[in-house]
């Protein structure tokens, strides 16, 4: 008889055991929401964006990245295939673009809606692609490359003009106004 309660007691606490570990795996591998895979195409560089980084719609967290590839059609593109939350809206007027967090560097994924079509965005061969606009970091890095070069330009033409002949000429100017 004690030892069919030995083995009752074992019985009951490896199913004890058991029942303790799916409660733990339900519980800690959390719930799951119903989401929608898209792809994010781009031709810039998406420096300080990482695998399971966040995806926002207009501030928002809806989602993460998925994974980051290079197109196999076409390697200047750069494909961030993201999924997001069923219930975010996106249309074919919905865009992409890199939003940084702080002075850290750390990227997300900034999704936003101009309204201009507000046809929901389908699908036709593969994943509905999203296009990505420049950041304003990148905006700011080329039009400051710009402004560089056309300020190095004036600089140049200001040497030009200044040169030895046409400080003479405009130092004879000069004493010919204050002798007149």
């Amino acid at each position: 008889m004690e030892n069919r309660a030995h083995a009752l007691a074992a019985g009951l606490f490896a199913l004890l055991l058991l029942a303790a570990a799916i409660a733990a795996i339900l519980w800690f591998g959390g719930r799951r929401e119903a989401s929608s895979e898209y792809l994010v195409v781009t031709q810039q560089n998406v420096t300080g964006l990482n695998l399971q980084g966040q995806v926002r719609y207009r501030g928002i967290r809806v989602g993460r990245v998925e994974s980051i590839r290079l197109d196999p059609g076409n390697v200047r593109d750069i494909l961030i295939r993201i999924s997001i939350s069923r219930d975010v809206p996106v249309t074919r007027g919905t865009t992409a673009r890199l939003g940084y967090q702080g002075m850290t560097g750390i990227a997300h994924v900034l999704l936003e809606d101009s309204g201009a079509d507000p046809a929901p965005l389908t699908a036709g061969s593969g994943l509905p692609r999203i296009p990505m606009q420049p950041s304003l970091l990148q905006e700011l890095s080329e039009s400051g490359g710009a402004t560089l070069r056309q300020a190095q330009q004036l600089l140049a033409s200001a040497n030009e003009l200044l040169g030895p002949e046409n400080r003479a000429r405009i130092g004879r100017t000069l004493a010919n106004l204050e002798s007149g």
